[in-house]
């Protein structure tokens, strides 16, 4: 009777790395949403362990968090230019199109705000300097940030939320900019 062994895996075949470990994990997260994600169902994508996982990647949360710095990643990377209602635009866009792309993990992060990183801080202050400068009024200029931020949130969870096609439609990309560029034709 052969018997599994806890930790590494002992296969010299086997590589574990932490990217494939994510990219596992993504998909699934992707596929079957929080409550799919586990170890154990990780664990056997990969034929090992769940400790031979938790060897490479940590915990569960340090496994969201790592999903988080992947996704959002490039959001900031847009194409420079001086116009702030262009510069809110591409940058609300941006997220808008990680969240569509993996909106599993944009629901992790909108649930639990220890998961916000770096680049997504980045992000909101990119927005609310570009909306100070637009509107000229810093207490103006950060409520309005606040107000497009969350527009943006609402569409993009409710637009990639979308199973099947509705009455309307199904709600694209296209359809967020068609109301950001509303939103911003009126400052």
């Amino acid at each position: 009777m052969t018997s599994k062994s806890l930790g590494r895996p002992t296969n010299d075949k086997l590589i574990l790395s932490k990217d494939d470990i994510l990219k596992g994990a993504l998909k699934i997260l992707d596929e079957q949403g929080e409550t799919g994600l586990s170890f154990r169902k990780l664990a056997s994508v990969f034929g090992v362990t769940a400790m031979a996982l938790k060897h490479h990647v940590g915990s569960r949360q340090d496994i969201i968090k790592s999903l988080v710095e992947i996704v959002y990643k490039n959001v900031n990377n847009i194409p420079k230019t001086k116009d702030s209602k262009d510069v809110i635009r591409k940058l609300l866009g941006s997220y808008c199109e990680c969240v569509f792309k993996h909106p599993n993990v944009s629901r992790l992060l909108l649930g639990d705000h220890s998961l916000i990183n770096q680049e997504l801080i980045s992000l909101t202050n990119s927005i609310r300097e570009h909306a100070i400068l637009l509107v000229n009024d810093e207490t103006e200029g950060i409520l309005f940030a606040d107000v497009i931020v969350d527009y943006t949130h609402g569409f993009a969870l409710a637009a990639a939320s979308q199973n099947e096609k509705t009455d309307i439609g199904v709600l694209t990309i296209h359809d967020f900019y068609k109301g950001i560029d509303w939103i911003l034709g009126r400052i």
